[in-house]
């Protein structure tokens, strides 16, 4: 063998080796962000986050960014919620990252809490509808995040635009005031959200006392039974996407054919307060916006990877929000929508004809 001769060779394989392990190395110090969903891809809610954080990140080559989604919407038995935590705790603990961002209440509960005060890694919460000292994070150092608050004063607003279509009008003396009725299931997020909408100034109108239901059928009975009886002018609503097969089969019911019984079979006006509910056939919604929660938390996690300590890091509030509109449901029912509503709702891509 002809050392001389062979000797550039070798220099060139011994750089190729030197620098192919210093990118690596590099690679292996990329700060790691894991985004951990409580639910399902394709659900327009975490689409919008999704959204929200990408904006955040594009470009950024230096931080390594992954997504991971539990599925507990579509799936709520307690023996996949236990599974899903232990496989959510399993790619944690292999992929180390050093932020967690956790969208959603039930994220909060099977996973956040396991991590409190955990030096190894920070938490960037988002979607959370409730508090947070049920989960520890009030006193905790290592977590900051932003809360899910309906617009209530958005919808309050649009509340009084639909009455006044209907003839309403609340600002005449001794006129009565019109009656909001929320119809709505037994969810934990919408648990949280109650007492923040009981205790709202519903200034103009007169709030009544929730009809919560746990399945379809109470469903379909709260609703003929409101339009039967006439004790409310307006249905609010906003989740039902864990109602399932009355057979206790494990598979939701779709959620399209809920929305669409209920515009079906309600005489009086119906608006949501999900993103979700004009998707699924409804006429009108007012809702916080994803792309803000995910915008604000992944902010937040990228303030935490270049150095700043989330108890540095005060929680926020939601301060946007997106409106909804499915024109032929609102012509159905001849109420006039504002040009500034269906403005907004088709630059939002929120528009359905």
């Amino acid at each position: 063998m002809n050392i001389k001769k062979n000797f550039p060779i070798f220099l060139k394989v011994v750089l190729v080796i030197l620098v192919g392990g210093f990118i690596l190395a590099q690679k292996a110090q990329k700060p790691r962000i894991l985004v951990m969903h409580s639910y399902h891809t394709d659900y327009p809610w975490v689409i919008q986050m999704d959204e929200g954080i990408r904006r955040v990140f594009e470009g950024h080559q230096d931080i390594t960014v992954r997504h991971y989604y539990m599925d507990l919407k579509n799936q709520t038995s307690d023996d996949f919620k236990r599974t899903a935590a232990s496989t959510a705790q399993l790619t944690i603990k292999n992929w180390k990252p050093d932020v967690l961002i956790i969208a959603d209440d039930i994220g909060q509960k099977l996973v956040g809490t396991q991590y409190l005060n955990d030096s190894s890694i920070k938490i960037v919460f988002c979607a959370v509808n409730g508090g947070v000292d049920i989960y520890g994070y009030d006193k905790a150092d290592n977590v900051t995040g932003i809360f899910e608050r309906k617009p209530l004063a958005a919808i309050r607003e649009t509340l009084l635009m639909i009455a006044q279509a209907r003839g309403f009008r609340p600002d005449d003396v001794g006129t009565k005031k019109p009656r909001i009725v929320f119809v709505c299931d037994e969810s934990g997020s919408v648990t949280a959200e109650l007492p923040g909408l009981n205790s709202f100034d519903w200034k103009g109108l007169e709030w009544l006392e929730p009809v919560r239901v746990n399945n379809f059928e109470e469903w379909k009975k709260a609703i003929k039974e409101v339009n039967s009886y006439g004790y409310a002018d307006i249905i609010l609503v906003s989740d039902y996407r864990e109602f399932r097969l009355p057979s206790g089969e494990k598979e939701p019911i779709p959620p399209s054919e809920i929305m669409a019984w209920t515009e079906k079979n309600s005489k009086i006006p119906i608006l949501g307060m999900s993103l979700i509910n004009v998707y699924d056939g409804g006429m009108l919604a007012v809702f916080t916006s994803g792309y803000e929660q995910g915008e604000v938390a992944g902010s937040m996690a990228l303030d935490i990877v270049r150095g700043k300590n989330p108890k540095d890091i005060p929680f926020v509030e939601t301060k946007q929000f997106l409106i909804s509109v499915r024109k032929s449901s609102t012509e159905n029912r001849g109420l006039p929508i504002p040009a500034i509503y269906e403005a907004f709702a088709r630059a939002t891509e929120n528009f359905y004809e």
